[in-house]
């Protein structure tokens, strides 16, 4: 009995009849290809896909950074691929190795939360980072790569950025008080070069520049535009400015600029 089995199976195997081995192999090949066209996830690597042509599946790889996007693949997409903060991979969690090694792209394509200041991330695409901000008080959410409140993000070890224009950081200015005692929650600040200028600290954090219209001065008492009379240090700042003769016109001969006439300048050009 035992010969004749080794004969079929001899007879078998010459006429090309396949053998359970072989079959497996098939079925594995079928499986990547659940229909005879289209795009098909690889069963464990989130970034590997199959493009099926009459059964044939061919393997094929992501952008590094991206992975594949079954829906897009159903959809035929010429690029079925998508960043995995919008794709569940599932439990199909192996990737490709990186293939950058920028500072802000660990890979080529994604968004990267920035390893020090929680407020910000990196949007990468060819390598090529670009910086966002998260609104004040929000940190980056490296599960849903999305800016979200401190609590939800979880993050841990958050360094706060010193962010400066030119020579002004608002160092200090997060608590900052006016001259009556009441917090502001957007202190202003004098530019020491120009009178007319001044900064302004966005949840006492962000710098940016500001300018009073013109006839007025910055007063950093008041955090607010004044007259030039009203602040010592810029009651000349118009003097040499031909727009305001009558402005800085000494009546009583005392030597110093009498201010009792005004004029608007809101419509003056001063070219």
């Amino acid at each position: 009995m035992l010969s004749v089995t080794v004969l079929i199976a001899g007879l078998a195997l010459a006429a090309g009849i396949p053998q359970r081995d072989q079959l497996n192999s098939f079925s594995g090949t079928q499986s990547l290809c659940p229909e005879p066209y289209g795009y098909f996830a690889d069963p464990i690597q989130c970034d590997k896909y199959y493009e099926c042509s009459d059964g044939v599946p061919t393997p094929l790889l992501c952008e590094d950074g991206k992975v594949f996007d079954e829906f897009k693949g159903k959809a035929g997409h010429v690029d079925p691929c998508d960043i995995p903060y919008v794709v569940d991979c599932g439990e199909r969690s192996l990737m490709q190795p990186a293939s950058n090694s920028s500072v802000y792209c660990p890979r080529l394509h994604g968004i990267f939360a920035d390893n020090q200041f929680c407020g910000k991330y990196y949007t990468c695409i060819d390598g090529q980072h670009t910086a966002t901000e998260c609104s004040a008080g929000l940190h980056f959410d490296r599960k849903t790569g999305t800016c979200a409140w401190p609590a939800a993000a979880a993050r841990t070890n958050c360094a706060e950025e010193k962010k400066c224009i030119d020579d002004f950081c608002c160092e200090g200015a997060k608590d900052f008080t006016d001259f009556e005692g009441r917090l502001v929650p957007h202190p202003a600040f004098a530019n020491l070069a120009d009178c007319q200028k001044f900064y302004v600290c966005h949840n006492g954090v962000t710098p940016q520049e500001a300018s009073c219209s013109l006839g007025q001065v910055f007063n950093d008492v008041t955090m607010m535009c004044d007259y030039p009379e009203n602040v010592d240090a810029c009651a000349d700042y118009y003097k040499n400015n031909p727009l305001f003769d009558v402005v800085y016109d000494d009546a009583d001969g005392d030597g110093s600029p009498d201010f009792g006439v005004r004029r608007d300048f809101s419509q003056t050009s001063i070219n």
